[in-house]
């Protein structure tokens, strides 16, 4: 099956050129729209923080760093079909059910966690997530290689 349209959903970290990488190989006559997702929702693996403008912007402007560095990364190989968005909110909900609706992604691709055991067992995880709530193929791309 030929993909089309590729949402890579992304976080900031190294991991994110990786995924990117990837998928130009995998795919590379496909659409990539390259995502990543303020979580405004107030909760962290172990509790909730306070959500105020400063740190809202400060989020936000982390997150136009990340996406401008993959976009430049996903032109520096070669591949130009590529958009870039920021969204805020539950980045489990954007990824899986809001963003690929809205932009009819017909497959998303996100990097397995890094989060502990006992992190994935307090939160869940997001590539869980999508992979259960998702109305498109997902695929989970292993990335822990950067981490030997």
């Amino acid at each position: 099956m030929a993909y089309n349209n590729i949402l890579v959903a992304i976080d900031g970290s190294e991991v994110s050129n990786t995924l990117i990488k990837k998928v130009v190989a995998f795919a590379p006559d496909s659409h990539i729209d390259i995502l990543t997702v303020v979580d405004t929702t107030g909760g962290g693996y172990f509790g909730s923080i306070a959500m105020n403008e400063d740190v809202v912007y400060q989020m936000e402007q982390t997150a136009e760093k990340a996406i401008n560095e993959s976009f430049d990364y996903a032109k520096s190989l070669g591949h130009n079909d590529v958009d870039i968005h920021v969204r805020f909110g539950s980045p489990k909900r954007v990824i899986a059910r809001d963003f690929p609706k809205d932009h009819h992604n017909d497959l998303i691709v996100i990097g397995e966690t890094g989060l502990s055991r006992l992190q994935r067992a307090m939160a869940g995880t997001v590539p869980s997530f999508v992979t259960q709530v998702s109305k498109v193929d997902v695929l989970i791309m292993r990335t822990f290689e950067l981490l030997l």
